[in-house]
C-alpha cells in the first residue's frame, strides 16, 4: 500500500445528449449552493484554486481562492494554470481518435505494428482500442525504480521502457484495470504514426484549433500565470511540493478553467475536434444513453475535476493547486446540489483526520480503536490506505516513531498482508536501520514468496530464505 505519486484515475460515465430537466434548480439556486460549498472548503485551509459552474456552457458561477504562490503571495484568479492530471487522458484520446478518423491507425492495430519495442509476447497482441480504455493488461503503478526518482524519467521513452518487459495483469482484453501506462504507449504510437512530437500534435491539433491561450503543454514553472503546487499536510496545512513528475502522454496539461471547459464544450456541442456522429468518436466519447461525463485527476500538489450534468444542463470545473482529492469532492457536492438541492457533509482529508485521532487518543488506544472511529465518522476510504499514506508522510518528516507506531497500527489490522511488512522495511531504510528492514522484508516473503517490494527495486536485496 505505497503513497501513489502517480495520477490518478479519470472517471468514465457515458454522456447524455438529453434536453436539461425541466425540474432543475435555477441556475441563482446553483451558485449561491456552489459558493456555500467553496467557502466550507476555504474555511478549512483545504481549497486553493478556480471553480468555474456554467449552464449550458454561460458561466453562472466563477470564483478563485488562495495563492497561486504563497511565498510570493501571488492569488489565484480566473486565467490561473493548473495541473490537470489524469484528465489529460482525454485529449490524448482525442489525439489518437483523430489518427483513426484520418485512416492513419486503426483501433484494432497491435503494438507489433509499431516500432516501439513490443515486438513479442502477450503485449505485442494490445490494440490500440483496449489501451484507451484500460484493457491491456498493463500495470496501474509504475515499478519502485520510478518513484524512487521520478524526475528522473523525462521523456515518453524514458518512461516507455519502464513497463516494457514485465509481466501483464491479465490477457488482453479480458478485464478493465486502470493503467497510466498505457496512455504513455499511445502517445509513443502517436509519435510513430505521425512522426511528430506528441507536443507538437497537442498544439496543433487541440489548443491552436480551439484557440486556446491559456493551455500549456509542458509544464513550465516561469509561465505567467502559473500555480506552484502543495501538499495539504497531514496536520491541515499546504506546503510547497514543486513539481514531482515530468508531463507525459498520461497527465500534464497546466490550463485554466475556462479552456478546460472549452475543451469538453467543443468536444461534446461541436465538430471542431472530432464528428460526433462517427462511431469512431462514440466508441469512446460516447454521448447516447447516460446523463453525466466525468474526469478527474490527482496527484502531490493537484487535483482537478469536470463534471458535465446532461440531466440538468450545468457544466462542473474545479482545478486546485492543493491535493488530497479536494477538486473531486467539491465538485461532487455541487453536482449533488444541483440533482437534490442538498450534498454531502464535508469530511476532512482521511489522513489529516487519522493524524487528530492519533494525536488525541495516544499510540495505545489509537490502535485499539481508530478503525471504529474512522468508520463511524463517515470514512469510505480503506483504512489500510489511510494509515500507510500518513505513515509516509510522518516518515518524511522524520517524525519516526510517530511513523512507527502508525505502522504498528497497520500491522495490527493487517497481520497477513506483505505490504505492510515492506512498509515497514521502508521505515527502516529511512531510519538508517538496516538489520530491521531485512527482518520486516523477510515476514513479507514469508507471507508471499513472489512478492515484489512498492519501495526497493532489488527488495532490498533479500531473498527468500529457501534460495
Amino acid at each position: 500500500m505505497p503513497r501513489l505519486v502517480i495520477f490518478f484515475a479519470v472517471g468514465l460515465v457515458a454522456a447524455a445528449a438529453a434536453e436539461p430537466s425541466a425540474n432543475r434548480l435555477s441556475p441563482a439556486e446553483v451558485s449561491a449552493a456552489a459558493a456555500e460549498i467553496v467557502s466550507t472548503y476555504a474555511d478549512l485551509g483545504w481549497f486553493s484554486g478556480t471553480v468555474l459552474v456554467a449552464a449550458q456552457g454561460q458561466p453562472i458561477y466563477e470564483t478563485a481562492i488562495g495563492l497561486a504562490d504563497r511565498e510570493r503571495g501571488i492569488p489565484n484568479h480566473h486565467d490561473t494554470l493548473y495541473n490537470l492530471g489524469s484528465i489529460m487522458k482525454h485529449y490524448t484520446a482525442v489525439l489518437v481518435l483523430q489518427q483513426v478518423v484520418a485512416g492513419r491507425l486503426d483501433l484494432n492495430d497491435r503494438l507489433s505494428e509499431f516500432n516501439i519495442g513490443f515486438d513479442r509476447g502477450p503485449a505485442s497482441r494490445i490494440t490500440v482500442r483496449q489501451l484507451l480504455h484500460h484493457q491491456s493488461g498493463f500495470s496501474g503503478a509504475f515499478p519502485a525504480s520510478y518513484r524512487a526518482n521520478p524526475l528522473s524519467y523525462d521523456s515518453i521513452e524514458s518512461k516507455l521502457a519502464l513497463l516494457q518487459d514485465a509481466p501483464l495483469r491479465f490477457e488482453p482484453g479480458t478485464d478493465t484495470r486502470y493503467s497510466n501506462y498505457g496512455y504513455i504507449v499511445l502517445g509513443a504510437i502517436l509519435e510513430s504514426v505521425t512522426e511528430k512530437p506528441f507536443e507538437d500534435l497537442l498544439h496543433d491539433n487541440i489548443f491552436r484549433r480551439l484557440g486556446l491561450t491559456h493551455a500549456h503543454y509542458p509544464y513550465n514553472p516561469g509561465a505567467p500565470n502559473q500555480s506552484l503546487r502543495y501538499v495539504f499536510n497531514y496536520e491541515g496545512r499546504q506546503v510547497l511540493a514543486g513539481a514531482t513528475e515530468h508531463h507525459s502522454p498520461d497527465g500534464g496539461i497546466e490550463a485554466s478553467a475556462t479552456d478546460t471547459l472549452s475543451f469538453y464544450r467543443a468536444l461534446f456541442h461541436s465538430d471542431t475536434l472530432l464528428p460526433r456522429d462517427s462511431a469512431i468518436t462514440r466508441s469512446y466519447f460516447d454521448p447516447g444513453g447516460g446523463e453525466i461525463w466525468q474526469a478527474f485527476g490527482g496527484g502531490v500538489g493537484v487535483s482537478s475535476a469536470v463534471e458535465l450534468d446532461f440531466k440538468h444542463g450545468y457544466e462542473i470545473v474545479v482545478l486546485a493547486n492543493t491535493d488530497q482529492l479536494v477538486a473531486e469532492k467539491m465538485s461532487g457536492r455541487i453536482r449533488e446540489a444541483i440533482a437534490t438541492g442538498s450534498y454531502s457533509p464535508v469530511l476532512l482529508p482521511p489522513q489529516i483526520y487519522a493524524w487528530r485521532q492519533f494525536e488525541a487518543l495516544g499510540a495505545a488506544a489509537f490502535t485499539k480503536s481508530f478503525r471504529s472511529h474512522y468508520e463511524a465518522a463517515g470514512y469510505q476510504q480503506f483504512v489500510g490506505r489511510t494509515l500507510n499514506e500518513l505513515g509516509m508522510s510522518l516518515l518524511d518528516a522524520e517524525a519516526w516513531q510517530d511513523a512507527l507506531d502508525i505502522l504498528g497500527a497497520l500491522q495490527a489490522y493487517f497481520p497477513e498482508a506483505p505490504e505492510v511488512y515492506d512498509s515497514l522495511a521502508h521505515a527502516h531504510v529511512r531510519m538508517g536501520d538496516l538489520p530491521g528492514a531485512a527482518r520486516h522484508f523477510r515476514e513479507a516473503l514469508r507471507l508471499d514468496p513472489d512478492f515484489r517490494s512498492d519501495y526497493s527495486t532489488s527488495n532490498y536485496s533479500i531473498r527468500h530464505e529457501e534460495d
